[in-house]
């Protein structure tokens, strides 16, 4: 997430009833930490409202074709992002959170369980030709 959304810009989306995610902290290969983010829908979702981020949709064509898209979701190759992520501001998000927690490094963001949780709660979806 961008600077705005983890200092002043949470109490902005708080104060908007958007819960801004919890921080994880995962040991990488190597042994180090990172932190990892992984937000709920709603959260997602106002964090674009608001300017804060993007989304990067890393489903297949065949899977947005069939299920559709949060609007304005961007998307992107798997293969591509897995090698280099993009950092803060990006929100990753494919079916079901598995595909995208390959890409958290670099301070990237991830949906909570995925686009069906981001259905399940109701959030706009966008047709995809």
């Amino acid at each position: 997430m961008t600077a705005a959304l983890r200092g002043h810009g949470s109490t902005v989306a708080r104060s908007q009833g958007v819960d801004t995610g919890r921080a994880m902290s995962q040991k990488n290969v190597e042994g180090s930490h990172a932190v990892v983010r992984s937000m709920k829908p709603e959260a997602a979702w106002g964090a674009v409202q608001l300017g804060f981020a993007e989304i990067l949709d890393l489903r297949t064509g065949i899977e947005r074709r069939r299920h559709g898209a949060p609007p304005g979701a961007k998307p992107v190759s798997l293969a591509k992002h897995i090698a280099s992520p993009e950092g803060p501001g990006s929100i990753y998000l494919c079916q079901h959170a598995i595909r995208s927690k390959a890409t958290l490094r670099h301070g990237a963001a991830e949906v909570a369980g995925g686009f069906a949780a981001w259905k399940q709660s109701g959030l706009p979806v966008e047709e995809v030709d």
